[in-house]
Order: structure tokens, then sequence, then C-alpha cells
């Protein structure tokens, strides 16, 4: 599902927060890792000097031994956890081996990252929401936004502001939300959701096997420890008449929402019979979609990983993201990966890019 997965690095922490997610998709799909970073020379508006060749030769230098050092320590990590995965493929569960690459380009970052990304045929974009600018009080910098805007492609966006307790602790996603709305385009990211849930559950039998004497078996309550929660929100019907509503149309509303429940209820059980994973349902009223899911995300169960699709049934394919992904994108705190249902036969260039082209400016 996710061959290719490219990690935009500027050498920030922030920005390297992204890396254990890309490290845990890995090892779930065996994926290969292609490590991006971009050298942005200062544009001359900022700085009318040229930039000095020699420094900038010191600074590529650089570049290169810390893209060298990152991709060093993540095929030692990924290597440890193939040894430590010995019981998975035991049976019968064959990973290819994940092969950790890196590049180093000059000129603009954003268009550098998306155009990279479309060259070299990427499956998966991991991008952390802040690097070297640090953090500030937009809850995704300029640079994550023209990249996720532009790219088209499945996004994992990593909040960097949500320090984990220790650095070295590994990813794991045990229980991941999953919105749908009914529709076969928010079904898109369904694959994605059963796919980490089962990998995750793989890596999780595996481990405790190795960690267990010959005679003893792994429990079984281990099967329960992720789990994947598909959710759909219910939205009251919207009247064009001024409020307080009769009674008979609060009655007609109350009917409403709840054969809108029960049909709700029907298709998600149906759906959870048909899944090999380990699954909740959830059917929540609210006004808001967009607020409802970022209440669901933030329970005190807590949810690891948001999986759902770039559009629902009212979106359209002229923006990259319909308004319930793109408000969890930029306000959620857990997270998001957005499977991208929009085919690149479809994308349209926007306004500036066709004013661009014009002036012989791209």
């Amino acid at each position: 599902m996710f061959n290719r997965i490219l990690v935009p690095l500027d050498g920030s922490t922030l920005a390297e927060r992204a890396i254990p997610h890309a490290e845990q998709f890995a090892r779930i799909f065996g994926s290969s890792i292609i490590l991006l970073q971009v050298l942005d020379p200062t544009s001359y508006h900022e700085n009318p000097n040229p930039v000095d060749p020699l420094s900038w030769q010191i600074r590529k230098a650089e570049a290169d031994m810390y893209m060298n050092g990152i991709a060093a320590r993540l095929r030692k990590d990924l290597r440890e956890s193939a040894l430590d995965a010995k019981g998975a493929q035991s049976r019968g569960r064959d990973k290819k081996k994940v092969r950790i690459d890196y590049s180093i380009r000059e000129g603009k970052t954003a268009e550098n990252i998306v155009n990279f990304a479309h060259a070299e045929n990427i499956d998966l974009l991991v991008i952390s929401t802040h690097g070297s600018g640090g953090l500030s009080r937009w809850n995704i910098s300029s640079v994550t936004q023209k990249v996720i805007n532009l790219i088209y492609l499945p996004v994992l966006i990593v909040r960097a502001y949500n320090q984990p307790e220790t650095e070295d602790a590994r990813i794991r996603y045990r229980r991941i939300l999953l919105p749908i709305d009914g529709s076969r385009r928010a079904e898109c990211a369904l694959p994605a959701g059963i796919a980490l849930a089962r990998g995750e559950m793989s890596m999780g039998l595996a481990s405790e096997a190795n960690n267990l004497s010959p005679h003893q078996t792994a429990p079984a309550t281990l099967l329960l420890q992720t789990k994947l929660i598909l959710a759909t929100v219910i939205k009251p019907p919207e009247l064009p008449i001024p409020e307080p509503y009769s009674v008979e149309i609060e009655q007609l509303s109350e009917k409403l929402m709840h054969v809108s429940h029960q049909a709700v209820s029907k298709y998600l059980n149906e759906m959870k019979e048909h899944l090999s994973v380990e699954c909740e349902t959830c059917v929540v009223e609210n006004n808001s979609v967009s607020s409802a899911i970022q209440e669901l995300a933030n329970q005190e169960e807590g949810i690891d990983l948001v999986v759902m699709c770039a559009h629902g049934h009212t979106g359209q394919s002229t923006w990259p993201y319909g308004s319930v992904a793109r408000n969890y994108m930029e306000h959620g705190t857990k997270p998001v990966l957005v499977i991208q249902d929009v085919q690149p036969s479809q994308v349209q260039p926007t306004a500036a890019e066709i004013s661009a082209e014009k002036s012989g400016e791209r």
C-alpha cells in the first residue's frame, strides 16, 4: 500500500518528530523510506548580498553529514526491529528488507518537496507540522501548509508540539479512530486503517511471543490491544426557518434523528462484522461534524492516530481536502493520516499557478 515513504527534514528536532511514525509505517508495510532535505538560499528580497560559494558548500557538506547520520540511525533501528519480529516471519509473514535513502536538493522548499514526491513515485508523505522555523501560534507551519495543499498524495501529519514522553519511545497505534460518513469516498480510508490495525496486532503478537518461555503461550487479550474505532457523526436537520420551532417540526426532527441513528448503527455494525480486526463503532449526534471528531479524538481512552479520507459525500474535487478533513488537519491534536481520493488527472492548476506560467516565473 505504502511502498515508498517520503520524510522531509530540515535539521531541526521538530521536523525529526515525523521519523518514528515513518519507521512504524515502514515496519508495518515493509516500505522504503526516502529522507529529503531542501537547502533554500536566502532570497534577494531578504538579503541583497549574494550567497558566498564557500559558505554554501560548507552548508551542503553539513547537510550531507546530517542526513547520512539520520539514515544510518534508521537502518540500525529497523534492522533491530526486524530481528525482534522473527516470530511474525515464522508465522508466514514475509516482509521485504526496508531500504533507507536520502537526497539533498537546492531551491524553494515546498516546491522541491512536491516535485520530488511526484518524480520519485512516493506513496506516502510523513511530515511534521513545524520545523526549523520553530513553534508559533499557528498549528501548521507555512512550508507544511504549502506542501500538503499541492502534493495530492496520502499524507501523515505529525504534531510537532506534542512531544513524546521519551525520545526513544517507539510509536504504537493501539486505538485508531476512523471517521466515516457512509459514502464510498469516505470508505477509501478503510483499507489503510485495517492494514495498520493488522500490522500493529501482528507485531505485538510476535514481540510477546519472543518474550515468552518455550512452555508459555501468548495471552488471548493481546489481540485486543489494537482497535479500530469506526465513528459517524449525525447532524440535526438544518431548517430554513427561525427558531423556536413548532412542536410538529420538533417531533419530525426527533423522528428523523432516531431513524438516522438506527440506519447508521446498522451500517456500522454490518461493516464491523466483515472486518478482520478488533473494532468498535460509535454514533455521535452533533451540530458540527468537525467538532465531534475533535472531541472523539481527545477522549479519555486516548486515540493514537486518526485516519480519514480527504473528502466525504459532499466533497468536491476542486479542492485537495473537504472541510472536515481540512479542519482536523489544521486544528487537530493527534497524528492524522489523510488518504487522498482525488486522482492526478482530476487536479486542476491553481489561479496563481496559471498566472505564474503565463508570466514565465515557474
